[in-house]
């Protein structure tokens, strides 16, 4: 005698797969999307710091060789430039990146600026710097 045994196979049928396709395509897009607006905000932080801290050098550099630096904003160039007398730093930022008011800013041979803020934006969200500079230090301003 002969035994047959019928073993059913199972598996996903080509609707079930496609929706686990489709769901998980959906959650690593989310993810993606996600690490994008993480980058642009991380781009964002490190330029405000970037700036506060050329600032405070520039203004500390200042105390100690009494002598005045101007900061310049070149938005075309995207940079920031800090010239003094035997002093010389550029910034280059990122292009998606934009400062405001920051034209001609000086900082005095004792190291001292008018109290005055600066707003750095990507456009989706904007930092601010507050310049307090009599007192030697700059405040960080978050909108």
């Amino acid at each position: 005698m002969k035994i047959i045994s019928k073993i059913k196979l199972t598996g996903f049928s080509l609707v079930e797969m496609m929706v686990t396709l489709v769901i998980s395509i959906s959650l690593i897009m989310l993810g993606v999307v996600q690490l994008g607006t993480y980058q642009d905000q991380l781009i964002l932080n490190n330029t405000t710091k970037e700036v506060k801290s050329s600032i405070e050098q520039a203004a500390r550099v200042c105390t100690i060789r009494h002598q005045a630096i101007m900061i310049n904003y070149y938005p075309v160039s995207k940079r920031i430039a800090l010239i003094g007398k035997n002093y010389s730093r550029q910034i280059k930022l990122d292009s998606q990146i934009e400062v405001y008011n920051l034209t001609s800013l000086k900082i005095s041979a004792k190291g001292s600026i008018s109290p005055q803020t600066i707003t750095i934006s990507n456009h989706k969200s904007s930092q601010k710097i507050k310049l307090q500079m009599m007192w030697g230090r700059v405040i960080d301003g978050k909108d």
